[in-house]
């Protein structure tokens, strides 16, 4: 029925006029606003100066860049049966900066569509990607829209970056298409379409590999340099992924005394949290119950530096006991190149890592295997005792009479 209704919006959409000069203009307005903003950001004297000033409003853009591109220009063969499809001026070579505009924007363009337009909404946002698939592909420039379109867990997206890096002409968009689909693979609904962990693991660090080969010095991916991108997950495939030796990290008590992690011969738990972030506040809170429930698992939270009277008065506002504390560099969070709070690696007793990301229910599932691994372990450690019963003496049997021949036995069966 959506689809129905999009067929029918469509229908009445006229053969308006959208050029490459209105998309230029609001995309110039934009990027000024942009410039504008970061410029009063970095000369804001303090962190309350810089709180006032507010971003550009992407969804007062979203309209007006969409009005300069998605007017009807046509209809082409529908591939997949009899029918067209309406062609728009988007799917022109010229409308790629609008189009990876859009990519970067989603929740402004889906603010552009009324609650009425829904049906519109989906057919243009399938239509979008599947003007990347068919045209812009094979544009230089469509490499911005790499980290856009790794950013997703979609398998779509997968395939089209696997055709801009296998069809694309100019190495820095083929870059950034390897790079993202180095990033994708870390996903498991991506990764399992090619096959093994081992293989997705094996194509990963080689699409990471052809990333570095084929960027040049001034190769961006998204805001960062993608050599720098690239490096940061050349680290984390060699150090920090599923099966990798678990780097080592002193932290400090609150005594200050010093404590190293993980530590050998038992599963470790080390959770990076800040006083400031409700879900860590509330996960360290629950150490108690963690050791409880897992007694064999060593836990370690980790809170960034700061004043050792900060950080007390922090742990009693909280209603937490203690908690250990990275140093003034960062050194523990750089480790395990911390993103966000809060984050948990857990280590196995062996000092692999077993699981690093935010605190979720595949954390708990991976709790759960070490504990059962434990209690098999024991119950298989426990001695064996088989008790046998003594075995029963034979019933008497009565002395026959006086000049009585006993009977034969009877022959067995076989």
């Amino acid at each position: 029925m959506k689809k129905l209704l999009a067929t029918a919006a469509l229908s009445m959409i006229p053969f308006s006029l959208a050029t490459e000069e209105a998309m230029n203009q609001v995309l110039g307005a934009w990027n000024q606003q942009v410039a504008d903003y970061e410029a009063a950001v970095k000369a804001a004297p303090n962190d309350e100066a810089r709180a006032v000033i507010l971003p550009p409003n992407a969804r007062e853009v979203a309209p007006q860049l969409w009005q300069a591109i998605n007017a009807r220009t046509g209809n082409r063969r529908n591939p997949q049966g009899r029918g067209s499809i309406p062609t728009f001026e988007f799917e022109k070579p010229w409308a790629l900066p609008a189009v990876i505009w859009i990519l970067e924007h989603p929740q402004a363009f889906t603010a552009a569509f009324t609650e009425e337009e829904q049906a519109q909404l989906t057919y243009f946002g399938n239509a979008l990607v599947d003007s990347l698939v068919r045209v812009h592909y094979s544009n230089p420039g469509v490499g911005a829209a790499c980290p856009s379109l790794s950013a997703t867990s979609s398998v779509r997206e997968y395939e089209l970056l696997q055709k801009i890096y296998q069809r694309n002409q100019h190495k820095g968009a083929r870059a950034c298409a390897a790079l993202g689909m180095s990033l994708m693979l870390n996903n498991p609904m991506v990764s399992s379409i090619e096959g093994s962990e081992a293989m997705a693991r094996a194509k990963r660090l080689y699409y990471l590999k052809q990333s570095i080969l084929l960027s040049g010095k001034d190769t961006m991916f998204g805001s960062r340099p993608l050599t720098e991108m690239a490096m940061e997950q050349a680290y984390f495939l060699r150090h920090l992924a599923v099966g990798c030796v678990a780097p080592r990290l002193t932290v400090k008590d609150q005594q200050g005394a010093a404590h190293t992690f993980p530590v050998t011969g038992k599963p470790n738990l080390l959770i990076f949290w800040s006083p400031a972030d409700v879900a860590g506040a509330n996960m360290v809170r629950d150490i108690d119950k963690i050791k409880s429930q897992y007694p064999g698992v060593e836990v370690c939270p980790i809170m960034p530096h700061a004043a050792p009277e900060e950080q007390q008065a922090a742990l009693q506002e909280l209603g937490i006991g203690s908690s250990y504390t990275d140093d003034a560099k960062g050194t523990a969070g750089t480790t395990y190149r911390v993103a966000q709070l809060p984050t948990a690696i857990l280590i196995s007793k062996n000092s692999t890592i077993l699981y690093g990301g935010a605190p979720d229910m595949k954390l708990q599932n991976a709790l759960e295997s070490i504990a059962a691994a434990e209690q098999a372990a024991e119950k298989a450690a426990r001695p064996t005792v088989i008790i046998q019963e003594a075995p029963s003496a034979p019933e008497p049997q009565p002395a026959p009479a006086d000049g009585e021949v006993p009977g034969l036995r009877e022959m067995p069966e076989f």
